[in-house]
């Protein structure tokens, strides 16, 4: 009989767990069983910090200004105040997959709800127009093109085009619902519009550092997908309060990886991406990073670890940001889940994790 054992994060927090075990044994490392000191399953709904179970805004500190939209759990898109999580949901198997965090948008389409043609001033640079429905857009004056829908809600028809600078006329016919327009490259989440163009602000999520954070080691594992990103938007980020100083994960536009880094007083210790193929935008990953003095480490998607011999660490962390670096490099993200532990796990268990 061949047994297999599933060390991946995934696998893990699926077991079981009976009455008298931990709430965060799923969670424990795969190899030495080490107790994590922050949970954020997002996907799942358990955070817990420094081993207290809790609702999220206890370990979790989220504002928006502005309302937002997200896929609730019936799968028809619902609208948010400010500073509430958006918890996103798959709009046909209806399970949760997700917190939702986008920087700031703008939908330049207005009475979203009641489209009708209109034309609207643009910028020379790159936009994204987006609409549910079977109907078709056609594009003229600063840019010529035709979009046709595919179908109704949650089929979402997406055409990336710049224009010149200038008006550009859009002509609706047929179904379309829920039109947006927006500068990008490609669309971000529902924003419904009246008279005037809105705005959807950035979202801004950060965990406050505490006992249960180690300032000399650690092990951090993030799990989720970049719809959109640019050169050095940030996945996840430990610093204290400036980007002099910091543990970083971001994305490498060129390489097509996200990217360890590690900064001390404005110099850099280690910079590691793993090894193998680059990833696609939009696709799940999942990354997990471990860090010491002269010992850097990381793996993607069960890749062989990368690693970095020399360097120090970072001294006066205090946040912890999902999503957005200190000074606001941010992408459109879901986060499926983080997953930090107070010591510097192996590489065997870094490859377990990230797998």
């Amino acid at each position: 009989m061949k047994v297999v054992t599933d060390l991946s994060v995934s696998s893990a927090r699926h077991r079981p767990v009976g009455p008298s075990t931990p709430w965060y044994t799923p969670w424990n490392s795969p190899i030495s069983a080490t107790i994590p000191g922050l949970v954020l399953d997002f996907a799942t709904g358990v955070y817990g910090l420094g081993g207290a179970l809790g609702p999220l805004e206890s370990s979790v500190s989220l504002t928006r200004s502005t309302d937002g939209t997200r896929i609730d759990a019936a799968g028809a898109i619902e609208v948010l105040g400010p500073n509430v999580a958006r918890i996103d949901h798959d709009p046909l198997t209806l399970a949760p997959i997700g917190l939702l965090l986008e920087g700031a948008r703008t939908n330049l389409f207005t009475q979203s709800d009641a489209p009708l043609t209109q034309t609207i001033s643009l910028a020379a640079v790159p936009h994204v127009i987006s609409f549910y429905g079977g109907g078709s857009v056609t594009l003229s004056g600063t840019f010529t093109g035709v979009a046709t829908g595919t179908g109704a809600f949650p089929s979402r028809t997406e055409l990336l085009f710049t224009p010149s600078a200038g008006d550009l006329t859009v002509t609706l016919a047929g179904n379309v619902a829920s039109p947006q327009l927006e500068e990008g490259d490609v669309a971000s989440s529902y924003i419904p519009t009246t008279a005037l163009a809105t705005l959807r602000d950035d979202d801004i999520t950060s965990v406050t550092l505490g006992p249960w954070f180690s300032t000399s080691q650690g092990t951090l594992v993030f799990e989720g997908s970049l719809d959109s990103a640019l050169a050095n938007d940030r996945i996840i980020e430990i610093d204290g309060g400036a980007t002099t100083t910091r543990i970083s994960v971001l994305w490498n536009s060129v390489l097509g990886l996200p990217q360890f880094q590690v900064w001390e007083a404005g110099a850099l210790q280690a910079a590691i991406a793993p090894p193998g193929n680059s990833i696609v935008l939009g696709s799940p990953f999942r990354v997990a990073i471990a860090y010491a003095a002269n010992d850097f480490a990381v793996s993607l998607n069960g890749s062989a670890v990368a690693s970095d011999a020399s360097g120090v660490m970072p001294t006066g962390l205090t946040t912890l940001r999902l999503g957005r670096s200190v000074w606001g490099a941010q992408g459109l993200m879901l986060a499926e889940g983080v997953t930090y532990y107070p010591t510097r796990l192996s590489n065997a268990e870094l490859q377990a994790l990230s797998a």
